[in-house]
């Protein structure tokens, strides 16, 4: 107080680390299932609260995440979830832990990143997945809240866990059966509601394992889908007729899934497969055409997420293409680079368009192509010798901001492009 008085400077003092001390371990005695489950129970009550708040926190679930990831059927939840405060004393665990998980993936970050109260129960909820697991839990319930802390880790940058936990969810399926046939499922599940509920499951594991993740990752994909020309073929054929948008997403991944496999052999292997890139953009071409019908307008960037994947392949495959090295291939290099720089246009101009939807109802699966975008047309800035690159590429890193406020893997998007165009300049 002398030092302050007598030089008249403000006293900053820095605080210490706090110390680390030891969590509270419970006995090997106490992991039995009935104190997993009515500890389950007790953390419901303690995160998300009464029966009438579960009702909401659900409630506004499915007003919001449903609406681009429909793996739960409102139905059967609910029914589930009444007959619990009906005919038992406590929530089943997997109920529990998905009701847990459902809370989790519609918190959203603070400021840049994610609270240290959501992060803390991020880290419970991974921790009773692995204590249900080694208790030998595997139910369409539990596979369903693995595959919502996948899609929460995918939407908050959470790598290498994001891709861990969805290569987990495969093998997890496939020992439930839900990989099966319609009529397999239908043996296993009997209600045509769990059926379908397996079915959207299955569908949305595959779509977050090696493609989605993969992508993000930079890894080879590593799906149980099939890869041939007739598969994608059949993705072509199914456009021209009306589907539900998740159905739409699901073939959005097949293709991308088939650009990963053909980069990573490109890559792998110096022989290009130009036969089969031709394919890749034809059938990528054809499927973007449907988004497109009777609008002059470029679709807006956030309308849709098999849009989004669609576009994500779209510009893998051009980039890819625009730098290959082979003989006599200047005309295939030209072309590539000419579709690059139109649909890098017309994802910019989309993007100048006020978003189209609510904030809680972004997908995970949204910023990688706006930031590919992003940084293609850096690339092509640099190339031809812009020197101010701004103007081009603002109305994307706007949409990355508000991606931003929704899921961390945005913010962190909109950070790598902001530091290339501090290199460019």
């Amino acid at each position: 107080m002398l030092i302050k008085s007598r030089l008249n400077k403000h006293c900053d003092y820095l605080l210490p680390a706090e110390a680390p001390r030891l969590l509270p371990v419970p006995d090997w005695a106490d992991l039995t299932p009935s104190n997993v489950c009515h500890t389950l129970e007790a953390q419901v009550s303690s995160n998300v609260g009464d029966r009438l708040q579960v009702q909401a926190v659900a409630a506004f679930y499915f007003r919001t995440i449903h609406t681009w990831f429909p793996i739960i059927s409102e139905t059967c939840y609910n029914i589930r979830l009444s007959n619990v405060h009906i005919q038992t004393a406590s929530a089943p665990s997997d109920l529990s832990l998905l009701t847990l998980c459902m809370a989790l993936v519609c918190k959203g970050p603070v400021g840049v990143e994610l609270p240290l109260s959501t992060r803390s129960m991020y880290a419970s909820l991974k921790s009773f997945v692995a204590l249900l697991e080694a208790m030998g839990t595997n139910s369409l319930e539990m596979l369903q809240s693995r595959l919502l802390l996948t899609a929460f880790e995918i939407g908050h940058a959470m790598y290498p866990s994001a891709y861990i936990s969805a290569a987990a969810n495969i093998r997890a399926a496939v020992s439930l059966g839900i990989n099966s046939t319609c009529e397999d499922l239908r043996k296993a599940f009997r209600d045509p509601q769990k059926v379908e509920e397996a079915r959207q499951t299955w569908r949305g594991i595959v779509i977050t394992d090696s493609r989605y993740v993969s992508l993000e990752n930079g890894q080879a994909p590593n799906t149980h889908s099939d890869r041939s020309i007739a598969a994608v073929k059949e993705s072509e054929d199914w456009a021209k007729g009306e589907v539900d948008s998740f159905t739409r997403l699901a073939h959005a991944s097949q293709l991308l899934d088939w650009v990963l496999v053909h980069i990573h052999t490109t890559q792998s292997n110096p022989l290009f497969d130009s036969v089969e890139a031709v394919q890749i953009l034809k059938s990528l071409t054809s499927f973007l055409v449907t988004f497109q019908s009777g609008d002059s307008d470029p679709p807006h960037p956030l309308s849709d997420n098999a849009l989004a994947l669609c576009r994500s392949a779209m510009l893998e495959t051009l980039e890819v293409g625009s730098h290959m090295n082979t003989p006599d291939n200047e005309y295939c290099i030209r072309t590539s680079i000419s579709i690059l720089k139109s649909l890098v246009h017309e994802i910019a101009r989309g993007a100048e368009i006020s978003p189209p939807v609510e904030m809680m109802t972004l997908s995970v699966f949204l910023p990688h192509c706006i930031y590919k975008a992003a940084m293609v047309c850096l690339g092509d800035a640099r190339a031809s010798g812009c020197v101010d690159p701004e103007p081009s590429i603002r109305p994307l890193k706007d949409l990355l901001a508000y991606l931003g406020m929704r899921w961390v893997a945005a913010k962190r998007y909109l950070a790598k492009v902001e530091a290339a165009v501090g290199k460019h300049l």
